[in-house]
C-alpha cells in the first residue's frame, strides 16, 4: 500500500527519507512549504488531497507535527482517499501550544537564520548530525516568511476535535514523550475523539519519524 507523508512547519521531506528507506512501498513525500500558497491549512490538505488522487488509490497518510493537522484535515473531507492515518507529534488545537503566538511575533519581526536554527533544534531530542542539520537548516531559508506566518495562523485559530469524529480509518497517534512542544495530553485528545485510534508512545522528542523509524515502521504495521 502507497504511503503519502506531510512534513510540519518549516521541515523539509527529506525528514521522511530514513522511514522512506524503511518500508517495502513506495513514500511519497510532500514539500508543501515551498509550493505556492496559498498556506491555510485547508489550502494545503486540499492540495494534498488533489496529489493523493494521482495515485489511484487510497494512501496510508502520514502526517508530523503541522503535518498531522493537514493530514487529519484530508482525512476527515475525502475518506475515499485514506486508508489509515498515522499522527505524530500533533494535535486538534494549539491551546497549550505555548509559544506559537511567540514563534509569530519572531517570524514577523526578525525572520532569519536564528529562529529556522531554534526551531529545528527543539525538534530533536538529542542534536542532528552536522551535515542533515545544514541540509535542514538550507531548506528553511528557502522558505517563504509568508508561507510560515499564513499556516501557523491558520492552524493556531483551527480547532479540528468537532472533525476528529468523522475519521473512521484506522489511526496511530505516534508521540515521542521528549517533546519540548507538543504534550502527551495533545496526543490523548486526538485518541479519546477518534474513533478507531490507538496512542503509541515512544522515548524521542518531537520527530519521532526520523529519531525512532523502526518504530514508526511497527506503528504502521499495526494499521495493516
Amino acid at each position: 500500500m502507497p504511503a503519502l507523508a506531510v512534513p510540519g512547519t518549516f521541515c523539509s521531506p527529506r525528514i521522511y527519507a530514513r522511514l522512506a528507506a524503511a518500508l517495502p512501498d513506495e513514500l511519497d513525500a510532500v514539500d508543501w512549504m515551498t509550493a505556492p500558497g496559498p498556506w491555510r491549512i485547508e489550502d494545503i490538505a486540499a492540495r494534498v488531497a488533489d496529489r493523493i488522487d494521482q495515485h489511484g488509490r487510497p494512501v496510508t497518510l502520514i502526517g508530523h507535527s503541522t503535518g498531522g493537522c493537514i493530514a487529519a484535515v484530508v482525512a476527515a473531507a475525502r475518506p475515499d482517499l485514506v486508508s489509515a492515518l498515522l499522527l505524530a507529534n500533533t494535535g486538534a488545537h494549539m491551546r497549550g501550544h505555548g509559544d506559537v503566538d511567540r514563534i509569530l511575533a519572531t517570524i514577523a519581526s526578525a525572520w532569519g537564520p536564528d529562529l529556522h536554527a531554534a526551531v529545528l533544534d527543539r525538534s530533536f531530542a538529542t542534536p542532528l548530525p552536522p551535515d542533515l542539520r545544514a541540509e535542514l537548516l538550507d531548506y528553511a531559508a528557502r522558505v517563504p516568511a509568508e508561507a510560515a506566518l499564513e499556516v501557523l495562523r491558520s492552524q493556531r485559530d483551527l480547532d479540528l476535535t468537532p472533525r476528529l469524529a468523522s475519521i473512521r480509518c484506522p489511526v496511530t497517534v505516534l508521540h515521542g514523550i521528549h517533546d519540548r512542544a507538543r504534550t502527551l495530553a495533545d496526543a490523548q485528545h486526538l485518541v479519546d475523539h477518534l474513533p478507531n485510534s490507538e496512542l503509541v508512545t515512544v522515548e524521542t522528542g518531537h520527530s519521532p519519524i526520523w529519531e525512532d523509524v523502526p518504530a514508526t515502521v511497527a506503528a504502521l504495521e499495526r494499521l495493516r
